[in-house]
């Protein structure tokens, strides 16, 4: 089988934030695309969507999944009604664009391998805006000949593939990747509002740090576009940032290795949650940071 006939027909299960814009791009593309969330508002801005994983047409033989953590991953293949349940077959190909850690997604290897069923781990970098653009960036891991035959259609989405090695690596550099970033954010923002208190300018802190080893993606960008706009929608929210670095927590844990730093971060994400914020961008710590400053990054 060519790397069109298994990439020509895809089943996306996750028509959410980052799954919608994957699916009208790939159907762009011309590829046949049939979508999958268990939400009706979702399911109806697209001609071909179901409900349950199971219901996708057999037609499917490459299927990305985008679901948010990894029982729900899991559930979506294995469970009652998965598509393991339906039609997935030996030959198929499964894709998980997902952050679940490496754990689960070695687990969900290994399970699918045993039926014959190819698995490439592809977590997504970058965030929503990029999903629409077609620039996300991925981090690949598992058979290196079959990341270069899903190359192609992975392009489309991505500006930047990274290969990391054999399965559940690039899991671990997605974990990596947004502790460090989760962990910094929660730290611009206290430090801002501090700024804030003492009567510094967004702009000005803005100005002087991106000049300096403090400068970084969330000065610029989270703070310097969207907190400085007022812009909390979810490109990247504090439930999903929230619940990533609660599987770093956990998976270091089982490796014995300590995070005192991104534990302290974890529990500012949970003080945001508490505080109402856990459906807004995580750029919406600046408001946790702003009401115990008593300041606002104006």
């Amino acid at each position: 089988m060519t790397a069109a006939d298994r990439t020509g027909v895809v089943g996306v299960v996750g028509l959410g934030a980052m799954g919608a814009p994957i699916a009208r791009r790939l159907a762009a593309s011309g590829r046949t695309v049939h979508g999958c969330d268990p939400d009706p508002e979702r399911r109806a801005a697209f001609e071909s969507a179901v409900a349950r994983p199971r219901e996708l047409p057999a037609e499917c033989t490459t299927y990305l999944l985008l679901l948010p953590d990894p029982p729900i991953t899991l559930g979506a293949v294995f469970g009652e009604d998965g598509l393991a349940a339906g039609d997935l077959r030996a030959g198929d190909v499964v894709v998980n664009l997902g952050t679940i850690g490496p754990d689960a997604m070695v687990e969900l290897g290994e399970r699918l391998a045993a039926e014959g069923v190819d698995v490439l781990d592809a977590p997504m970098g970058k965030s929503s805006h990029d999903a629409e653009r077609g620039t996300m960036s991925l981090m690949t891991a598992g058979p290196p000949a079959l990341a270069e035959e899903l190359g192609p259609m992975l392009s489309e989405l991505a500006s930047d593939i990274t290969y990391c090695g054999e399965l559940g690596l690039a899991s671990t550099v997605k974990i990596v990747n947004n502790l460090v970033s989760g962990t910094t954010l929660a730290v611009v923002a206290e430090g801002l509002a501090l700024g804030a208190r003492a009567g510094l300018s967004l702009d000005v802190m803005i100005e002087v740090l991106s000049h300096t080893g403090a400068d970084g993606a969330h000065l610029r960008r989270t703070f310097g576009e969207r907190v400085r706009a007022r812009d909390f929608a979810p490109g990247f929210s504090v439930d999903l940032a929230a619940k990533d670095l609660a599987i770093g927590v956990e998976i270091a844990a089982r490796r014995d290795v300590p995070l005192p730093l991104v534990e302290q971060a974890l529990r500012r994400y949970a003080a945001a949650q508490e505080a109402g914020l856990g459906g807004e961008d995580w750029g919406s710590l600046a408001k946790l940071a702003e009401r115990d400053a008593g300041a606002e990054l104006r």
